[in-house]
């Protein structure tokens, strides 16, 4: 009996998983990438943000991280950031968080 792994070797799909990953986890109110300081500091941080642009932030970051395996070496990556560059990556997050649960609240509309 033959076993297979699903390899998919397409990098980009790959990311999209991980990062739809993280973002269900967020919508849920857990944060496995973040301290909770980095929470306060990042939401609080800087003006108002469009879609588009939290979303290039976040993709942005998340090719960077692509390459650590475990989630302890993501946020050990994350330590690594300047202050401000972290800050933007998590408010961008939250917007990205924030907008994935609204787009399917129709009650809302």
């Amino acid at each position: 009996m033959t076993t297979t792994t699903n390899f998919n070797p397409n990098p980009k799909q790959n990311l999209n998983n991980e990062m739809k990953s993280y973002l269900s986890l967020a919508s849920s109110g857990h944060f496995p990438l973040f301290f909770k300081e980095w929470l306060e500091e990042g939401v609080n941080s800087g003006g108002p943000m469009s879609f588009q642009v939290a979303n290039r932030n976040v993709r942005d970051a998340f090719k960077k991280l692509s390459r650590h395996r475990t989630e302890e070496k993501k946020k050990t990556a994350l330590t690594g950031l300047a202050k401000d560059e972290r800050d933007i990556f998590v408010k961008s997050f939250i917007k990205m968080v924030e907008h994935n649960m609204l787009k399917d609240m129709t009650t809302l509309h």
